[in-house]
């Protein structure tokens, strides 16, 4: 079955698109964190970042810079905001196709980053924590 990324490309599903080429489509997200809020992909599915073609990930880089720019003059935004999420579906990666978000930020707008039950931790735990990484 395809991906909604691949169903968007193949216009069998409705969007807002405001960039596309033969390798990369970038479109407002249906959900959206606030107005101004982009999906990034390519057009061909491929899960994970590492999975990306360099060419594939140089393009979504440089849409990703020209959309901050375009963002930032259109909406004039507190911040930007860029997340994308690697891993089985759909708990941490929905569309079970590579996609970076990129969205405006203003003070007050509630979006905020959930940490896990890890709380604050010291330089030493960290340290060991990625000795080996």
């Amino acid at each position: 079955m395809a991906t909604i990324v691949e169903q968007i490309v193949n216009r069998e599903i409705d969007s807002v698109i405001v960039y596309e080429s033969d390798q990369v489509i970038a479109f407002a997200d249906h959900d959206p964190i606030n107005f101004g809020h982009i999906l990034i992909c390519p057009k061909t599915q491929y899960r994970t970042f590492i999975d990306l073609p360099e060419s594939v990930f140089f393009e979504i880089t440089d849409v990703a810079r020209d959309l901050y720019k375009r963002i930032e003059a259109k909406f004039n935004p507190d911040g930007i905001g860029f997340m994308q999420n690697n891993g089985e579906a759909p708990h941490f990666n929905e569309l079970d196709h590579y996609h970076l978000h990129i969205f405006p930020r203003f003070h007050g707008d509630q979006y905020g980053w959930v940490s896990s039950e890890l709380g604050i931790q010291t330089m030493d735990k960290l340290r060991e924590s990625l000795k080996d990484l």
